[in-house]
């Protein structure tokens, strides 16, 4: 999997020189794939560190276990 093309338009179409990322990548459990390459590729000149990535089907599914194993309803 790779980053989102929303997210490679808003890195390439601003000047991040100098800037320290901090990736927050939520994935459906295949991992981060190539996405920490796509943003350095786009975003040139910037700092990029390891980040924060998460299993969102796990975190969903923890959430909805803190809820009794039932869904909120809407």
């Amino acid at each position: 999997m790779t980053a989102p093309s929303v997210i490679r338009s808003l890195l390439s179409q601003h000047d991040l020189s100098g800037k320290t990322l901090v990736p927050f990548i939520a994935h459906g459990g295949y991992g981060l794939g190539n996405s920490l390459a796509v943003i350095a590729e786009h975003a040139l000149g910037a700092r990029l560190i390891d980040g924060f990535p998460n299993n969102a089907t796990r975190s969903a599914r923890r959430f909805e276990r803190s809820l009794g194993g039932s869904r909120a309803s809407r």
